[in-house]
């Protein structure tokens, strides 16, 4: 069978789901957070999931026809209607992002339960990556309702077998809270937060135990290498707050869709 034939044929429809599923990831990514700390939405603003979106600047809602996904946030040249503010590139790249993930994932798994699972994956990933990027929090509403959608998937055989999804969980867990445990012994203070140790659980609950040094590896290397990149410049030391979840999502999903251990590469 060849494995891209779901895109060949269904590439424009499962784009068009990516967009449509990236725009409402934006929606979690935008108002999850107020649900988990004590600040209070700005006026007009929603801190349920459910309500119209509004510019965040002026308050105004947005036009449906603004609000189709990357279309019309090109079609506004990325500015509000009504003020002309600009509105951010977050936006788009999402939608985009999980367009170009669904397409790699059903290519990857083709039009399956492991290829829908997968699909689900990448939204949970993203919602994830762009809260923690924004305001360094992981919530446990994602984080673990990942980790029980893993097991589940995990019950039914698909990716792997519930015991590997159940001992990925432990493993996942006790890796980055015992090397949290060290680098706060060292340093006096902690490197990760909680949240990472329980979205690494629930990695673990999809890839198994085996898979997880790779994500370590992955998202070390990516987090580092960007913090080198970007850093404040030769001589000064790098920054100490860098949102680690990205990275963990970004080195989990490539895990999971680079079948390195079967040799196709």
């Amino acid at each position: 069978m060849n494995p891209l034939a779901p895109i060949s044929e269904y590439a424009v429809l499962i784009g068009l789901v990516g967009l449509c599923i990236g725009s409402f990831v934006n929606v979690v990514i935008h108002r999850l957070p107020f649900t988990m700390t004590d600040t209070n939405p700005p006026p007009g603003m929603h801190a349920a999931i459910a309500g119209r979106s509004r510019c965040p600047h002026c308050r105004q809602v947005i036009r449906w026809r603004d609000n189709i996904p990357l279309i019309g946030w090109i079609r506004r040249l990325g500015r509000c209607r009504d003020c002309q503010a600009p509105i951010s590139l977050q936006y788009p790249l999402i939608e985009a992002l999980m367009a170009i993930g669904g397409l790699l994932v059903i290519a990857r798994f083709g039009l399956t339960p492991a290829g829908l699972s997968a699909f689900l994956l990448t939204a949970w990933l993203l919602a994830l990556a762009g809260i923690d990027q924004t305001t360094r929090l992981l919530p446990d509403s994602l984080t673990l309702s990942g980790l029980w959608l893993g097991l589940l998937v995990a019950a039914g055989g698909i990716h792997l077998e519930a015991r590997e999804a159940i001992l990925g969980v432990v493993v996942g867990y006790i890796s980055l809270s015992g090397l949290n445990a060290g680098f706060r012994r060292l340093r006096g203070h902690d490197g990760m937060g909680g949240g990472d140790f329980k979205l690494m659980a629930m990695l673990g609950a999809w890839l198994g135990p085996g898979d997880l040094p790779l994500v370590m590896l992955l998202a070390a290397g990516g987090g580092t290498l960007w913090s080198l990149l970007t850093g404040p410049g030769r001589g000064r030391p790098l920054p100490e707050d860098i949102a680690f979840g990205p990275w963990l999502a970004m080195a989990g999903w490539i895990t999971l869709i680079w079948p390195y251990d079967r040799g196709v590469f």
